[in-house]
């Protein structure tokens, strides 16, 4: 028998041999940095595409809707570091010249994207100036005749529009003497009542938590007819026309009360535009621009400010994306806050009050600035639990006040009431007891205190 043949084996020659290895899959360290360096370029193109877009998209918009300053020596301010702009909510009917045009609604808002915060102080339309030309009169005059008089007060050249913001806004500084603070209303922006709906369509509607039952049996209507409005408590979307209502009716309570109602609306905008993506916010801008600028006419909604430029677009941008809506301060001139006299229904507001009023609206809010007063009423049946919630909130840092027992009612809810603008106090309360928050002063209630909360039937635990 054979052996079985081994392996067959060659002869070494002395010859050099190129041994050929089967692929492997390994990464170089030059192939590896350039994928690395063409994916951040990429993406870095991404973002400056996006950066493009959106500033695109903003200068359309600051074409559309912004006007030059027509006051003498305008004012140099801006969102980055602090800047007031007074938003004018006009109440004009193209259809019937004959009734003239007249500021609705005035608010004047602090920004200062460096410290992040925003306030806003919302002034009665029937508060009592003395202006040029009229004499003693209320303080929604002063749009309407800047507006009728524009080309005589600011000049050849000056749009209605434009002469209605600019004397309104000198009105305002005069009646808040901002010129012993060194301050100005540095920016105007009004806004019709088509455009403040159109601004809320865009984003897709609100939702705005209804703090009481709120009914208005003559709500006025275009064509100068009235219809009953009502809006039953809690949380509720509502889209722009909605909201208009929510935010003009007042017959229900009062001008106040209305006023609180319009700050709380544009915390729901902010909010609403906050919960979409960047690029979910770059988006909108297209239905923005459309609803802003009318279709034909004149635009729904004017500014003096150059939000194109860099300095205040990136303010704009900074506090659109960081600022928590329910930390605005929210501030407004009532009786509650500062002495009135009353000629007629002309409201005359004691100056130093308003001052005092002022420290709060210029400085961010801190619930150390801000020292206020809590009183505790007890809306439940359980005796004992408003001093039992006293008690656990003094312990927790609160100045505390006297408690009482609330008036006979239905208190459904645990609330919070701003009464004398205390934001960050009140914006802690409400959080710790599980409370709806309310700025303004409980229905028919007298307390001192600074904030005023009613223990109803569903409250957490301090």
């Amino acid at each position: 028998m054979n052996p079985k043949p081994g392996p067959r084996r060659t002869a070494y020659t002395g010859e050099t041999v190129a041994v050929r290895r089967p692929p492997a899959a390994r990464w170089s360290g030059g192939t590896l940095w350039r994928r690395a360096r063409l994916g951040l370029t990429i993406i870095l193109a991404a973002i400056l595409a996006g950066a493009g877009l959106l500033y695109w998209q903003v200068h359309r918009l600051a074409a559309a809707i912004t006007v030059s300053e027509l006051r003498p020596n305008p004012p140099l301010a801006t969102p980055l570091v602090g800047a007031n702009l007074l938003l004018i909510g006009v109440d004009a009917r193209p259809g019937h010249p004959e009734e003239g045009v007249r500021s609705d609604t005035l608010i004047l808002a602090r920004l200062d994207a460096a410290g992040r915060w925003v306030s806003l102080l919302s002034i009665p339309r029937d508060s009592q100036v003395d202006l040029p030309g009229v004499g003693i009169t209320k303080m929604n005059v002063a749009y309407g005749q800047g507006y009728a008089r524009a080309e005589e007060l600011y000049g050849a050249g000056a749009s209605p529009a434009q002469g209605g913001m600019a004397l309104a806004a000198q009105t305002v500084e005069q009646l808040l003497d901002l010129h012993r603070r060194g301050m100005r209303v540095d920016y105007t922006a009004q806004v019709n009542f088509d455009g403040f709906a159109g601004v809320i369509d865009a984003l897709g509607g609100i939702t705005v938590d209804v703090p009481t039952l709120i009914v208005d049996e003559e709500y006025p209507t275009p064509d100068f007819g009235t219809l009953r409005v009502e809006f039953q408590p809690g949380p509720q979307h509502m889209d722009g026309a909605r909201a208009l209502i929510y935010a003009r009716t007042r017959h229900a309570d009062s001008d106040f009360g209305r006023a609180e109602r319009q700050q709380q609306v544009l915390r729901a905008i902010l909010h609403e535009f906050q919960a979409q993506s960047w690029p979910g916010r770059v988006a909108a801008v297209p239905a923005l621009l459309g609803s802003v600028t009318g279709e034909g006419g004149a635009p729904l909604v004017i500014t003096t400010m150059p939000i194109d430029r860099i300095d205040v677009l990136l303010g704009l941008i900074s506090l659109a994306g960081g600022l928590d809506p329910d930390a605005i301060g929210q501030l407004r001139i009532t009786p509650d806050v500062v002495g009135l006299t009353e000629d007629g229904s002309n409201l005359i507001w004691n100056p130093a009050d308003i001052q005092t009023l002022l420290d709060s609206f210029v400085s961010p809010p801190s619930e150390g600035r801000e020292t206020a007063t809590v009183q505790v009423f007890n809306g439940t049946g359980e005796a004992g639990l408003a001093r039992t919630v006293s008690m656990e909130l003094e312990r927790a840092g609160f100045r505390i006040l006297v408690p009482d027992n609330a008036p006979v009612g239905d208190y459904s809810r645990t609330t919070v009431y701003d009464v004398a603008g205390k934001p960050a106090t009140s914006r802690r309360l409400a959080k710790i007891l599980k409370a709806v928050l309310v700025r303004g002063a409980p229905p028919g209630m007298s307390s001192q205190a600074d904030v005023v909360v009613i223990l109803g039937a569903r409250m957490g635990q301090p």
